[in-house]
Order: C-alpha cells, then sequence, then structure tokens
C-alpha cells in the first residue's frame, strides 16, 4: 500500500476524514508523513507535531501500520443535530428499524444554560447504510 491510495481505503473503510492526514497536517488529527527522510505517524495538535508512534524508511510498511491504527479508532458520523429531543429519538428509532446502531451524544447547554443539542451518530462503515436507506443524510439541523 502506498501513501497516494491511503486515504481513499480509509475512507472506503467508513473512517472520518477529520480523524487523519496523509502527507499534510490536520488539527487534532493522526498524520502520516515524511519527517527527516523517514516515514512517521504522528498526531497533529496546535500547529505541533507529537513525537512519532512510528517510523520507518519503508513507505508500504508506515502505510499498513498507520492503516492498522486508524482503522483501531471509533469513527462517530453525525447524522443529526437537534433543538428537539424527540426528533433526535425518531432518527434513532428510523436506524434501529434498518438494524444501524446509533449513538447518542447530547449537548446540555450549547449557547446557555437549558439550551440543550440533540446529536445523533452512526459508527464507522453504517454511514453507508445509513445514507442508502435514509437518503444522502445531510446532517438535519433542526
Amino acid at each position: 500500500m502506498f501513501a497516494a491510495e491511503l486515504s481513499e481505503k480509509l475512507l472506503a473503510e467508513g473512517c472520518t476524514p477529520q480523524s487523519f492526514a496523509v502527507l499534510s497536517r490536520q488539527s487534532d488529527a493522526y498524520c502520516l508523513d515524511k519527517l527527516w527522510g523517514e516515514w512517521a505517524v504522528f498526531y497533529f495538535e496546535r500547529g505541533i507535531d507529537s513525537k512519532p508512534i512510528f517510523t520507518s524508511s519503508s513507505e508500504t510498511e508506515a502505510c499498513q501500520f498507520f492503516y492498522d491504527h486508524i482503522l483501531e479508532q471509533d469513527h462517530w458520523h453525525l447524522v443529526g443535530f437537534y433543538t428537539k429531543e424527540a426528533e433526535a429519538q425518531e432518527l434513532e428509532n428510523k436506524l434501529e428499524k434498518f438494524s444501524i446502531q446509533s449513538i447518542r451524544n447530547d449537548i446540555p447547554a450549547y449557547n446557555s444554560v437549558n439550551d440543550p443539542r440533540y446529536r445523533v451518530f452512526v459508527v464507522g462503515k453504517d454511514i453507508f447504510k445509513a445514507k442508502e436507506k435514509l437518503g444522502d443524510l445531510a446532517i438535519k439541523y433542526t
């Protein structure tokens, strides 16, 4: 596997594009890039590269490590963002009907106290099932 094809392979596995970067930097994400002549896997946060968790002179070895490392993580995809809990519950029920597991992760005080937001996520490749069953799931904001 080579760096040029790595991003597409990870996206095909349902990985969230915000969680990784290949041959570049992305804030709060794991990155694969060449550092000082070696391939390195490291976390990039607040404009700073962390100490590499893996280095190799082999591009294919580094790509395989990165691929495996990114796949080990949970990849949450936001599919609903609501001001009313009933709307979030309705989406959860639809997803359950299609055997798609969802995760709720609500924000109790979005802009102020007593201003909740109700968020519904699916994990990994379930985003593809959700899009197939419910359409192109443009995230619902109400």
